[in-house]
């Protein structure tokens, strides 16, 4: 339940078990191999070289089956075995390696592509042939043969089209030329148009066309009539479309085969990414040197792994002084759901502590409360067991929701939210159901708000201390003496005075703690003052004295932010109970009341869950973010990243031979 120790290593082996070495490690999973730009032993060797040929090969492989998968898909008629909860498809180890090791899915790549290709192909000739039907089209009917427009002497034919806006007025303008306009049809607003004028006349009819937004359009290297054209076009449109039918048909029967390249896009990827590791690594003539970083625990397994290998030696290394090492989080299985929230806010410090202990139960806690409905929890329960029956993966997160779904339960109970307040307003007052919800509640915050108030408050004031008081242990485990003192014990002594001040002031503690704490309060804030800026001159240091001084007024707005917890506590039963008046008062409607009813009950409490476990998610994240983790958090580690196996699209089932 911390940060993983890491340790750095160094394998050296000869070139010809290289790969076999890089292989295992991928395959265990459990080791970072750094590039020869981070490597120590590079900067200290500059000599060695770098092999900077990239796998090209089988980046064109990956390259290649992704197309084809894609085209595949987009064939496929039988259902694929994937799904939201199952996006990976098992696949048997036997039927994997016969895969990967065989000819039968590069075969099958070639046939995808060719039949991509010829879809591609037919499908380009087709929007062709469209463009050029699109183009006849307007001059349909028309007797003369196109090829005889150019044969002309002494007269120039001009071709096109002519907006209907611009063609009255433009032959008015073509008749002081003595140009003829003879309209042959009309499409899409546009006028397919023959202009005949002498050939001196040329120019200027063309200059007015210009201005009428006149479109030419050419008949070059066409013969016959246009309704011949038209006619040919349509037969070859429908050769095409007769083949684009079978070529679909083939990639259809291609497409039965889909997993089988699946199963070669996972391998190759993680090939690729094997071979790029071991391409950046430093390395002599004869040798390849991979360094890298591994968990401590994980040391004793590395050497098993290596000692297998005769050619390959394992030595572990010193860090260097400015080598800073990846962050892993460790965490039992109570713990580890919440590492989602970690991660969200990015990895902690390596001389930071491991915060996902810390905040799991306030986070659960501030969960509950904001969404505070037993009903809801109950709920919740029931749908993230379903899902974590059907889902495949890490099921960490719903694991996380399940933990906060139980403490919503509870504090539903002891508030009274049973889907709003249904029992009270659709069941009734004083029934045993009733009875039942009033011994199980604490307070009701709907009447009675102040103990929610307090509560919140509390809560929020335990959290900001106990993220101080982490800072503090943890400034002592790292001999940060002066800052532990300094930084956080003086404010937990200081902060602790206030409240004690205050309560003194009530008269909720005797009036000498009152005292006692009044004179801590003025020792811890001459501390803070003096030693805050310890590093400073006397300037900085006592502008950074009243700054750390005025800042205890920061750490009210963070107490004050929990408030929020009893906000969205009420906004959710609030919301719940608006929902049971709709349905008390559909209830009245003659004939399907009932009916209408049991709609908005499922559909109004629906919507309102939606929104409070979104608003209880973000608020309570929010509280851990901004107002817990900034106490005693430094953060900025790098993740630890191991050299592993990943799969995108199916998971391997071991056969019953290597069980």
């Amino acid at each position: 339940m911390a940060i993983a120790q890491m340790k750095k290593f160094m394998i050296a082996s000869h070139r010809s078990e290289a790969s076999a070495v890089l292989e295992a490690l991928q395959r265990a999973g459990i080791v970072q191999i750094l590039d020869a730009e981070r490597a120590m032993v590079s900067k200290q060797w500059p000599e060695l070289e770098v092999k900077s040929a990239r796998p090209k090969y089988l980046e064109d492989i990956v390259s290649r089956l992704d197309k084809s998968i894609t085209f595949l898909e987009s064939h496929a008629v039988e259902e694929s075995p994937k799904s939201l909860f199952k996006p990976l498809i098992p696949v048997n180890e036997a039927s994997y390696t016969e895969i990967i090791d065989g000819t039968e899915g590069t075969n099958l790549l070639e046939d995808a592509e060719a039949s991509s290709n010829k879809i591609e192909f037919l499908l380009t000739e087709k929007e062709n042939i469209c463009g050029h039907l699109e183009m006849l089209l307007p001059w349909a009917g028309l007797p003369t043969p196109v090829e005889e427009f150019e044969d002309l002497e002494s007269v120039c034919c001009l071709i096109g089209l002519l907006p209907n806006q611009s063609l009255e007025e433009t032959k008015g303008i073509l008749e002081e030329f003595s140009a003829i306009v003879e309209v042959v049809g009309e499409r899409n607003g546009l006028n397919s148009c023959l202009v005949l004028c002498m050939n001196d006349k040329v120019s200027d009819v063309h200059k007015s066309l210009r201005s009428g937004d006149f479109e030419s359009v050419s008949f070059e290297g066409l013969s016959g009539t246009v309704d011949e054209l038209i006619a040919d076009s349509r037969v070859e449109l429908g050769s095409i479309e007769e083949k684009l039918g079978e070529a679909k048909d083939t990639a259809v029967k291609i497409a039965s085969g889909l997993l089988k390249l699946q199963m070669l896009f996972d391998h190759n990827s993680n090939l690729l990414e094997r071979e790029e590791a071991g391409a950046s690594c430093p390395a002599t003539e004869n040798t390849v040197l991979f360094e890298g970083w591994v968990r401590k625990n994980d040391y004793k397994r590395l050497e098993k792994l290596v000692g297998a290998y005769g050619c390959s030696s394992l030595n572990e290394m010193e860090i260097g002084e400015d080598e800073v090492a990846p962050v892993e989080i460790d965490n039992g299985r109570v713990m580890r759901p919440f590492e989602t929230i970690t991660r969200l806010y990015g990895m902690p410090n390596p001389k930071d502590v491991d915060p996902t202990m810390f905040l799991a139960p306030f986070f659960a806690i501030f969960f509950g409360l904001c969404l505070t409905d037993a009903g809801y929890g109950l709920l919740l329960i029931a749908l993230l067991w379903w899902a974590l029956k059907k889902f495949q993966g890490d099921k960490g997160v719903l694991w996380m929701f399940m933990g906060c779904s139980i403490v919503t339960v509870f504090a539903g109970a002891l508030t009274g939210g049973w889907f709003g307040d249904s029992i009270t307003s659709l069941v009734g007052e004083g029934t045993w159901l009733d009875n039942i919800r009033v011994k199980m509640m604490l307070f009701d915050p709907m009447s009675d708000p102040m103990p929610f108030f307090i509560i919140s408050l509390c809560l929020g004031y335990i959290q900001i201390i106990f993220g101080i008081s982490i800072a503090f242990f943890n400034n002592l485990k790292h001999k940060n003496y002066m800052t532990a003192f300094f930084e956080n014990l003086t404010w937990l002594i200081f902060l602790n005075a206030l409240i004690l001040i205050g309560l003194g002031k009530g008269g909720m503690v005797p009036e000498i703690i009152g005292k006692i704490a009044g004179w801590a309060a003025i020792s811890q804030a001459v501390l803070i003052f003096l030693f805050t800026e310890r590093n400073s001159g006397l300037a900085g240091r006592l502008g950074g004295g009243f700054y750390a001084l005025f800042s205890s007024v920061f750490y009210f707005g963070d107490l004050l932010s929990y408030v929020r917890l009893m906000a969205l506590g009420m906004v959710t039963a609030g919301l719940g109970m608006a929902v049971n008046l709709l349905v008390d008062l559909m209830m009245d409607v003659p004939y399907v009341g009932y009916l209408l009813a049991a709609i908005m009950f499922v559909v109004g409490h629906t919507v309102n869950l939606l929104l409070s476990v979104l608003s209880s998610f973000v608020h309570s994240l929010r509280l851990q973010f901004v107002e817990f983790f900034p106490k005693f958090l430094v953060g900025g580690g790098t993740d630890f990243v191991p050299l592993k196996k990943s799969f995108q699209y199916v998971i391997i089932e071991a056969s019953e031979d290597s069980k």
